[in-house]
């Protein structure tokens, strides 16, 4: 029978001749194809070698024509190095023995990609899988294209041979290997010690994987490893946030585009160290938001090892009050809220307990007694600057002018630090620590005016009141601000002497005025407040008296005697200002002039 009768286009037949170097090429070859035995991609053909005894009327040159065709077409399959015995002597009815060649060696993808990589390839059957890392399922999909949807898992695996738990990406499904390819290339490009290091490749059909160096967490997940310590965590912050820094204007640098670019990569950490390594995929786990984005410079101490015991001792002996209290006051700890409330009442920084269930804010301390940072002055958006008059009042022509804004330049950082310092004293004041999130520390306050209504606006003028008489009062270090009983109006008279009633206004088909208020404020979950006792106590404070603000020269918070509550509504920083159908909150609120 026939041994390739059965063949179809499936299977591989490979072939060659002895000539002079029969012996020596038939085991190489033979050995070499042996070595295919487990590629799954093979197992439905087979491999035969064939003897002939016709050898010694065969040309050299077609034996070595032979050679180099099964060479090419075991290529098209996977990429060898390596290769054949040298070539053998010539001899007179024997050929010579052929010379000591390199045994082929495998791997698994195409050469191009070794070759432009410079990465190792792996076998798959070297990779030991042992975790699945459990993500949004939201997060896996990496392509959603016409022709359908790929899929990218992250798993813990080890290396045959190789110590240590490395993180694979494994990529399969319609569109994997583009988009695999597609993140390979951001890899090879850019090289940082927090940026994910590609450890190998795998390239096999319908499967692609890389592979990185080290076990590698989440870092959200990470972050929960230490609820424990408000103290370690706020170190693992701001170490993050250096580090996160650091390598996102790096990958700005190199690859010549914007920073805002790289804002929102995913995170992951290196549990070993705490180290932060960004995903350069964008895939994954999609934290970007959780990451701390701001500019600092805490330093990794060398000496500290998280989970060792002590290891909040040597943060606290290292670290100064300020720089603690400077840290906590950053984003990622800090919460932002943005509240919109009555024209008609004062505000100020200082301390304020929200209540969401009434829709309220109280004022719990007196206003925080600081310099503003440089006179106050109204700042202007698409429109004209206006003309200062003599009178301090500021006139701008009625078709150029669509919203201005009024915010005191007042060190927001230092009343932050200020409260930090003493909101356990404020608590124990108080005695009322339950629900510490409800304390906002309001470090600024905006004051806006708009002309909402975008029809055609008759000639005329728009008169706004100077910047002081948002004051309260005279004394210079008085920081509490309120809309006066005419902030602006409407005239036809350059000089402004004669102004226009809102009616009039109306009538003449000037649109009305619109004024709002917005405090700005931060807080912080009961931990913080724990890990600052914990902080000051390390110090040689007590936590719940004035000492560390004297000792640092940050002003003195006050309670108050009489604590009213007013209307307060918490709105969206991106989305805060009123929207025009919806005049009966503006009539509530006082915004119409």
């Amino acid at each position: 029978m026939d041994p390739q009768a059965d063949c179809d286009e499936d299977f591989i037949v490979l072939s060659t001749s002895d000539y002079t170097e029969s012996t020596s090429h038939t085991r190489n070859v033979e050995s070499f194809i042996k070595s295919f035995s487990f590629l799954p991609s093979l197992r439905k053909g087979r491999f035969q070698t064939r003897r002939t005894s016709e050898a010694h009327t065969q040309k050299y040159s077609e034996t070595k024509s032979e050679r180099q065709a099964i060479q090419h077409l075991v290529n098209n399959y996977y990429h060898i190095t390596g290769g054949f015995g040298g070539s053998g002597g010539e001899g007179g009815g024997q050929g010579g023995d052929g010379g000591t060649g390199q045994g082929p060696t495998v791997y698994f993808g195409q050469p191009q990609a070794q070759e432009s990589s410079g990465i190792q390839t792996i076998r798959l059957e070297d990779i030991n899988l042992m975790k699945t890392i459990r993500l949004d399922p939201h997060s896996d999909v990496v392509g959603c294209r016409s022709r359908g949807v790929g899929v990218r898992r992250i798993y813990h695996a080890e290396i045959r041979r190789d110590p240590g738990t490395v993180t694979v990406a494994m990529y399969q499904g319609d569109g994997a290997e583009d988009e695999w390819r597609h993140h390979v290339a951001k890899y090879e490009s850019i090289r940082h010690p927090n940026i994910m290091q590609l450890y190998g490749l795998v390239s096999t059909k319908g499967l692609y994987a890389m592979i990185f160096h080290d076990e590698l967490i989440p870092y959200t997940q990470f972050l929960c490893r230490f609820e424990h310590s408000p103290i370690l965590r706020t170190y693992i912050f701001g170490c993050s946030a250096m580090e996160f820094w650091e390598a996102t204007h790096y990958i700005s640098g190199v690859s010549r585009k914007p920073l805002i670019d790289f804002l929102n990569l995913p995170g992951w950490m290196q549990p070993r160290t705490g180290q932060l390594c960004l995903d350069l995929a964008q895939g994954g786990v999609e934290m970007g938001s959780e990451l701390p984005w701001w500019d600092t410079h805490v330093l990794r101490l060398e000496s500290i090892s998280l989970d060792a015991p002590g290891s909040e001792d040597i943060i606290i002996s290292t670290w100064s009050e300020e720089q603690y209290h400077k840290l906590c006051s950053r984003p990622s700890i800090a919460r932002h809220h943005w509240f919109q409330i009555s024209t008609e009442h004062p505000v100020g920084p200082g301390i304020f307990r929200s209540d969401s269930q009434y829709g309220t804010c109280v004022r719990i301390t007196e206003p925080l007694q600081i310099l503003p940072k440089e006179e106050p002055r109204w700042n202007h958006y698409r429109g004209a600057s206006g003309e200062l008059l003599p009178n301090s009042w500021i006139r701008y022509d009625s078709r150029q002018i669509s919203y201005l804004r009024f915010s005191p330049s007042l060190p927001s950082l230092e009343t932050r630090m200020a409260w930090l310092a003493q909101a356990n004293r404020i608590f124990a004041e108080l005695e009322k620590t339950a629900h510490a999130e409800d304390y906002v520390c309001v470090h600024r306050v905006e004051f806006t005016l708009r002309i909402t209504d975008e029809r055609e606006i008759p000639e005329g003028y728009l008169f706004v009141c100077p910047p002081d008489d948002l004051r309260t009062s005279t004394e210079h270090h008085a920081n509490l601000y309120q809309w006066p009983a005419c902030p602006a109006y409407w005239s036809l008279d350059p000089s402004g002497a004669d102004r226009l009633s809102t009616e009039d206004a109306r009538n003449l088909g000037f649109p009305a005025i619109h004024i709002e208020t917005f405090m700005i404020g931060v807080s912080w979950d009961h931990g913080v407040y724990q890990g600052l006792r914990r902080f000051h106590e390390g110090k040689g404070h007590h936590p719940e008296s004035q000492e560390v603000a004297r000792q640092l020269g940050y002003p003195l918070l006050e309670v108050l005697s009489d604590c009213v509550p007013f209307p307060a509504r918490e709105v969206d920083r991106w989305s805060r200002w009123c929207e025009k159908d919806d005049p009966s909150l503006c009539r509530s609120l006082g915004h119409y002039l």
